[in-house]
């Protein structure tokens, strides 16, 4: 899918950009995601490509241009692999039917790759099998020839196209490897059939079941890997799964039901219960439940009616709604989500680049070996032709890097997938690293260890207005904002149901307060940095959870507030202490206030007044004394830090500007997450790590026993066996050991 098809420009720059993401049919291995990657990264006009296998895409960046689209698909098809962009709910459904249409194809192959294999290893046991003697050993070779031609050319077609491909790129991957290995067994039996006394003493033996055996075994390697790949794309389904395909609109008096992707911003929708709503916007008509689940984790449904607002995703219930879009399909909350989560499988935290580069030189590396292996048993030591030509075969199958190159993007497929099943959303794979790095977690105040819902307790006066007057003043100039104190006033003011005063010269300032002037006298309303800043008189029984009103900078009003610490906040940093993190809570809010929460939720470390910039020099402080720093908020005030700190987490409650700071974003804004988050992440490196050792390891311990380095000791390994134990080994090695993050329980 092309997620953005609009030119958009380069920082500091009148460079055009274009930010493409397209389906890669063909990949099943990490050497086919490695060599596109390295393609398309050296194409001129195209920036940061990333190729992800577990999702099979590919995403890059267009500069510019002299580089057009097509020509990028082209040099994509040129490597044996078909690129396709998705546009419209249609291309959806075709790219799917050609998917099926490939793996249907690839099942057929591996059939007939194991039933001629089958009867190629007979053939080439017919001395030993008395009901075939009538069949002269010359005779069953002639017949394996054109069967072992089928699995190698057709059958294993794919890796075939691979090899060319590399030799085109001048690169070297699985496909190289594979090909050159099985093309050595295949021609030089073709020899042997040709030049009988090539072989010396052994005038009738030939290789080819062993280039067939060779494919049919690394085809179902591949096999199983496509199968467990796809059982990590979970998250992703079951996100897809909740985005309805068509939506009813009211268009001049009549209704059309359209692709949600055709639904405009102010188009009037249609939902009626049992009916999962199609777009993010606000109810107009109509009142009913919702369950919001799947998307904000509340267990029960909410009641939406009329001026409420709701997400695309969730399922109306018992009634029907008349809703008008807010944003397009694109833009929407859950398509935000499916698109975070996308990336995060598909970017790669700093141990997979060190995979990437070994495998990089891994590959020739291996080559070399097989063909030193080859000459020292063939020359040096005075082995026959077959026997030193199989042990340089059997070193090329069994080193095979699949294991190494699957280690740790399937690990950070079922890591994001198992965080986003607990609404824990990554902004990139580098994340989930980071999080193993934190010492230090910083908390905002209000709407992360509050529950950030205000409610007006009482209306202090002071020259003169009436309670109610103050109230309407304030609720005028605040209903511009969307600060949770703002909401609580304009909530409490709309109990009244009176007008609002014309505000001209709205203005607000971050971490400070509101401005506005009704009927020609400015109003000034905020909290302690306000009266800080300003200098400005409160009154000496003013309260720290007060804001206060100022008509031409003098008191006119006290607003008393008060917020409540989220239920289990103090269990959750109790936890977080006993696992050794150093625990601090930073907030504009007055230190009488600040002081009073972090009491009682055992916060040693705090910092109160202080304003958005002054956040994030704090975090910069923590840091420049050897600090890792995992900030935790939900405002705009917040933002700077967040995107400081080490680590950003935003509440998924709170405002846009802190989600898209942020590394990591909790959904649900349950505290209890974060426990969730740190033992996910610990996990997923872990089982990283685990793969990348075993990968290193395997091929570390597998290569000298397939050069025959033990064979003095009877310890040896055929070219079969080779790709038997290859195969085995991604499945065995890498992708059951991180399917244990599927299961992993959080609590």
């Amino acid at each position: 899918m092309n997620d953005t098809d609009t030119l958009n420009k380069e920082p500091g720059t009148n460079i055009d950009y274009n930010v493409i993401e397209l389906d890669i049919e063909g990949m099943d291995c990490p050497s086919c995601a490695m060599k596109i990657e390295r393609r398309l990264n050296k194409l001129n006009g195209v920036k940061n490509a990333k190729v992800d296998l577990a999702n099979e895409t590919a995403s890059f960046v267009i500069t510019g241009s002299d580089t057009n689209l097509d020509f990028v698909k082209g040099e994509i098809d040129k490597l044996g692999y078909k690129a396709v962009e998705q546009q419209s709910d249609e291309d959806e459904l075709t790219t799917e039917a050609e998917k099926q249409k490939a793996r249907s194809l690839f099942k057929k192959k591996i059939i007939t790759s194991i039933s001629l294999s089958v009867i190629i290893v007979i053939l080439g046991m017919i001395d030993h099998i008395s009901a075939l003697s009538f069949i002269s050993m010359d005779a069953a070779n002639w017949i394996s020839l054109p069967l072992s031609t089928i699995v190698v050319f057709w059958c294993g077609s794919k890796f075939m196209k691979g090899f060319l491909a590399d030799i085109r790129a001048r690169s070297a991957g699985m496909d190289s490897l594979i090909a050159i290995g099985t093309l050595s067994a295949y021609f030089y039996s073709i020899v042997i059939l040709l030049f009988p006394s090539v072989s010396g003493e052994h005038m009738h033996t030939v290789y080819f079941e062993s280039a067939a055996m060779i494919i049919t075994f690394i085809l179902l390697g591949n096999y199983l890997e496509f199968n467990l790949k796809n059982r990590t794309h979970y998250a992703i389904k079951s996100l897809t799964e909740l985005q309805a395909k068509k939506a009813v609109v009211l268009r001049n008096g009549n209704e059309l039901e359209i692709s949600v992707r055709k639904v405009k911003v102010g188009d009037i929708v249609l939902v009626k219960p049992g009916e999962r709503i199609p777009v993010d916007g606000t109810v107009i008509e109509g009142t009913s439940s919702v369950d919001e689940a799947m998307m904000t984790g509340e267990s029960l449904p909410v009641e939406r009616t009329a001026g409420e607002n709701v997400i695309g995703g969730t399922l109306n219930q018992n009634s029907y709604l008349k809703i008008k879009t807010a944003k397009a399909v694109n833009d929407s909350l859950l398509s935000k989500i499916i698109l975070m989560v996308k990336d995060a499988q598909k970017s790669k935290p700093k141990i997979q680049r060190i995979a990437d580069k070994v495998s990089a030189v891994f590959v020739p590396l291996v080559i070399v070996i097989a063909l030193v292996t080859f000459f020292v048993w063939f020359s040096y030591v005075g082995q026959t032709l077959s026997f030193s030509l199989l042990k340089a075969v059997a070193v090329l199958i069994i080193a095979c890097p699949c294991a190494l190159g699957l280690a740790t993007p399937i690990a950070i497929v079922l890591g994001v997938g198992k965080a986003a099943e607990h609404k824990i959303l990554f902004n990139n794979a580098e994340a989930i690293e980071n999080v193993n790095k934190i010492d230090t977690i910083l908390f905002d105040k209000t709407g992360t260890l509050t529950y950030g819902k205000f409610d007006v307790k009482r209306i202090i006066s002071h020259n003169g207005l009436s309670s109610d007057e103050i109230l309407k003043i304030a609720a005028s100039i605040e209903t511009f904002s969307e600060h949770p104190i703002a909401k609580a006033v304009t909530a409490a003011f709309k109990i009244n149901g009176n007008d609002l005063y014309d505000v001209k010269g709205f203005v607000m300032s971050s971490g400070i307060g509101v401005t506005g002037n009704i009927n020609g006298k400015n109003y000034k309303i905020g909290g302690a940095n306000l009266t800080r800043l300003e200098n400005l008189a409160l009154s000496k029984k003013s309260s720290s959870q007060n804001i206060y009103l100022y008509e031409n900078d003098i008191l006119a009003g006290e607003i008393e507030l008060s917020d409540k610490v989220k239920d289990n906040a103090a269990e959750i940093l109790t936890k977080l202490k006993a696992d050794k993190y150093r625990i601090a809570m930073i907030t504009g809010d007055s230190s009488v206030t600040a002081s009073d929460i972090a009491s009682q939720l055992g916060i040693e470390e705090y910092k109160a007044e202080v304003m958005p910039d002054k956040k994030q020099e704090y975090v910069e402080e923590l840091q420049r004394k050897g600090a890792k720093v995992a900030m935790v908020g939900d405002g705009i005030n917040d933002a700077p830090a967040l995107s400081k700190s080490d680590l950003g987490i935003a509440i998924g409650t709170g405002q846009d500007i802190a989600i898209q700071s942020a590394d990591v974003i909790l959904v649900k804004g349950d505290l209890e997450n974060i426990l969730a988050l740190f033992k996910i992440s610990r996990k997923t490196i872990t089982v990283i790590k685990q793969n990348i050792f075993w990968a290193f390891f395997y091929n570390a311990a597998a290569i000298p026993v397939a050069a025959g380095v033990f064979a003095g000791i009877g310890l040896t390994v055929t070219p079969v066996m080779a790709s038997m134990i290859m195969a085995l080994s991604d499945v065995v090695t890498v992708l059951l050991n991180s399917m244990r993050l599927k299961y992993l329980k959080i609590r």
